[in-house]
C-alpha cells in the first residue's frame, strides 16, 4: 500500500523537531487538511504533542522492532484518505548501529520514499553551517531532504546573513524561526516533559506560528494532498466471541503505550478497560487481566502511595493470580517501595519483593532481545533512570541482550500470571507471549 507523507529530521536531538511537528500538525488541522502524525522510533512521549495539535493518535514507525513490511503497512493504512507527518528520532543518521542506517529515520524514509524537512538548530551558526547541512544532502543522497527550516535564529538580521550562507545548497529554506518562549519546552531525563503535566500553546496558536514563519504552502507542495476528509478505517475488527476485559492502567502517570499495543489487544479479543492508580481507589470490576504500562510514576509516587484502596486492590489481584503484564513504570508501582530523587521512601503494592531506586543517570538505554527460551524472544527498547535492587537475586523472568554491545542479564519479576519487566514490547511481535498470557485469541 503506497503512503504519501512528509518527515521532519534534526541534526541531532533537541533541535525542535517536536515543536515544528506540532506546528505542522496544527497549521494543516486548521486548513481542514486530514493529517495523521507518526513518531519515528520507540519514543513515548512525543505522540503525546502530536495528539494535543492533531486530533489524532500518533503511529509508532520503528524500523528496528517492526521491520520494512509492517512499517510500509502501516505508514499505508494510516495515510488512507490523510496526510502523514513524522517526526523523526535523534539526528536523521542515528540509530540502532553506529555504521548504518538501522534503526534510524533515515531508513525509514527510504523505506516509505517520503521526503525529508530538516530542522536545523541555527542558535550558535554562521556560514559554517552550509558545509554541515551539505554533509547531510550528500549523505542522505539526492532529492532525499527536500527543505531546510532554520530554528531559533538570534534576531532577523541573524536569519538573513544564514539564509545567504544557504543560498547555493541543492535545497531551499523553508522556514526560519526565532527563539520563541512558547516553544522552548523543559526536558527531563526521559526526553520532554509529558504533555500532559503542563499548559501548551492553544492549536490557534501553534497554526499562526507555522502560517507566519514556515513556507506552508511550499511544504504542502511535497505532499499528494487527500480528495476527501473522509474518515479512514484504521482498525481491523474485533473477533467474534465474548471478549476479555482487560484493565490498562492510564493517566498522568502511565501513559507510555503504542497504539498498535492498544489495537492489538482490542482486535485480539479483549475489551480495553482504563483505569488510574493516582485517582481510583479501586480497581473496575470483574476483569480477567491487566496491563501496567510505563510513564513517570516517580513524579506521582506520594500521592501513588497514600491511595491505599488502589495499592490494596492490585496486590490483591496478583495475589489472586490474575494475568497482569507490567512494563517499567508498572514494575516500579509493584514493587514494595519506591526511592525518589530527593531520597523519600513511599510504599508501592509489593507483588515484587525489594524497591525501585530514582538513580541520577540511565541505568538501561536502547535496543535489546528479550529471550524467554531458545525458541523464543522478542525485540524491544529501555531506558530507565531507575533501578530494581533486587535484580541480581530476584530476576528470573528472562534473559535481556543489549543490541549495543550483546552484553546479557537475566532481568524482570515472573510469579505465577505475573510479568514485569523494564522491556517495551511491540505487542504484534510479541503475541506468542502475551496471549496466553493474557487469555487472548490467538494471532
Amino acid at each position: 500500500m503506497k503512503s504519501k507523507g512528509l518527515i521532519i529530521a534534526g541534526t541531532q536531538s533537541s533541535s525542535g523537531k517536536t515543536a515544528l511537528t506540532s506546528m505542522l500538525l496544527a497549521a494543516i488541522k486548521q486548513r481542514g487538511i486530514p493529517v495523521q502524525p507518526f513518531k519515528v522510533g520507540p519514543d513515548f512521549i512525543d505522540p503525546g504533542y502530536h495528539r494535543v495539535y492533531s486530533g489524532e493518535d500518533s503511529i509508532n514507525l520503528d524500523s528496528w522492532i517492526m521491520g520494512e513490511s509492517e512499517v510500509c503497512q502501516a505508514a499505508g493504512k494510516f495515510t488512507l484518505n490523510r496526510v502523514g507527518i513524522a517526526e523523526g528520532v535523534m539526528g536523521l543518521f542515528d540509530g540502532a548501529n553506529p555504521d548504518d542506517d538501522q534503526g534510524s529515520t533515515m531508513e525509514i524514509a527510504r523505506w516509505l520514499e517520503w521526503p525529508v524537512l530538516l530542522v536545523v538548530d541555527a542558535s550558535h551558526a554562521g556560514r559554517s553551517i552550509a558545509a554541515a547541512i551539505r554533509g547531510f544532502i550528500e549523505e542522505a543522497g539526492p532529492g532525499t531532504i527536500a527543505g531546510l527550516i532554520l530554528n531559533r535564529l538570534g534576531s532577523e538580521g541573524h536569519g538573513t546573513y544564514l539564509r545567504k550562507a544557504c543560498a547555493e545548497l541543492e535545497v531551499p529554506v523553508l522556514g526560519m524561526l526565532p527563539k520563541i518562549p512558547e516553544l522552548m519546552w523543559p526536558e527531563r531525563h526521559l526526553g520532554l516533559q509529558a504533555s500532559q503535566e503542563r499548559r501548551l500553546p492553544e492549536v490557534q496558536q501553534m497554526a499562526e506560528l507555522a502560517e507566519n514563519r514556515l513556507d506552508l504552502s511550499g511544504i504542502l507542495n511535497f505532499l499528494q494532498l487527500p480528495d476527501s476528509a473522509q474518515d479512514m478505517v484504521n482498525q481491523e475488527e474485533p473477533r467474534n466471541g465474548q471478549k476479555k476485559r482487560i484493565g490498562v492502567a492510564r493517566d498522568e502517570a502511565f501513559h507510555f503505550y503504542y497504539r498498535a499495543n492498544l489495537e492489538w489487544l482490542r482486535t485480539s479479543g479483549a475489551e480495553v478497560i482504563p483505569f488510574s492508580p493516582l485517582n481510583d481507589q479501586t480497581l473496575p470490576p470483574n476483569l480477567d487481566g491487566l496491563v501496567i504500562g510505563g510513564g513517570f510514576p516517580e513524579i506521582y509516587a506520594e500521592q501513588m502511595s497514600v491511595n491505599h484502596g488502589m495499592r490494596e486492590a492490585l496486590q490483591e489481584a496478583i495475589a489472586s493470580d490474575l494475568p497482569c503484564y507490567a512494563e517499567c513504570g508498572g514494575l516500579m508501582l509493584l514493587a514494595e517501595a519506591m526511592q525518589t530523587q530527593d531520597g523519600a521512601q513511599h510504599p508501592m503494592v509489593g507483588a515484587i519483593p525489594g524497591s525501585v531506586k530514582m538513580t541520577d543517570r540511565l541505568q538501561h538505554f536502547g535496543y535489546c532481545q528479550a529471550r524467554l527460551d531458545h525458541d523464543l524472544s522478542f525485540r524491544g527498547h529501555e531506558f530507565h533512570y531507575s533501578s530494581w535492587n533486587q535484580e541480581k537475586s530476584q530476576a528470573n523472568a528472562w534473559t535481556v541482550q543489549r543490541h549495543a554491545d550483546g552484553r546479557e542479564r537475566v532481568e524482570g519479576f515472573k510469579n505465577g500470571n505475573l510479568h514485569a519487566s523494564y522491556v517495551h514490547l511491540y505487542f504484534p511481535k510479541a503475541r506468542a507471549m502475551l496471549t496466553p498470557m493474557l487469555g487472548l485469541e490467538g494471532s
